[in-house]
């Protein structure tokens, strides 16, 4: 016998996909920690026509001290680095987003970002998908040219200053 399975069950059990997700920027510097209520504060802008975010989280160095009378590496943790992430844009001039980009990397003042996943759970518009928030400095952006048929790139290095807060998806219906 067949049970059937409605195709929202099934969906809910793979894993997401970065499509529709969003990158957004704050055009205000924010040069202190924020926490999640300070970020969520904020005024965002949609940078459009992302391509790419590189890794974001912590990265943890491990540091090691050899010694005479052991056959084992000492080893202990060291300082954390909140990620070096490149974003990665199809050039378009008067996107308000990439505006905003290119002009904080001509500072050295810290800024807001936002990335908004695609795993709201339902349609209620009291549901929310996760998000998590970080802020650094930004440079760039670098050009990567390329040839005739590639498109025209922008690519920007985030220099994160703070540890990411992630902030889970929200089932409205609750």
């Amino acid at each position: 016998m067949f049970k059937i399975i409605p195709i929202a069950a099934i969906a809910a059990g793979f894993a997401n996909t970065n499509a529709s997700s969003t990158f957004y920027v704050c055009a205000t510097p924010q040069n202190a920690d924020l926490d999640q209520s300070g970020f969520e504060a904020l005024s965002w802008v949609e940078v459009g026509a992302v391509g790419q975010v590189g890794e974001t989280g912590e990265n943890t160095n491990i540091l090691s001290y050899d010694t005479w009378n052991t056959d084992v590496i000492q080893k202990g943790k060291g300082m954390t680095n909140a990620g070096d992430p490149t974003l990665e844009t199809a050039r378009i001039a008067d996107d308000a987003g990439q505006v905003i980009m290119r002009a904080a990397g001509a500072t050295n003042f810290n800024y807001a970002f936002k990335i908004v996943g695609n795993d709201k759970p339902n349609d209620d518009p009291a549901s929310r998908s996760t998000t998590r928030y970080n802020r650094g400095l930004v440079t760039g952006p670098t050009e990567p040219n390329g040839r005739n048929e590639d498109f025209d790139l922008e690519v920007y290095t985030l220099g994160l200053q703070q540890r990411q807060i992630k902030v889970a998806p929200v089932d409205g219906t609750v």
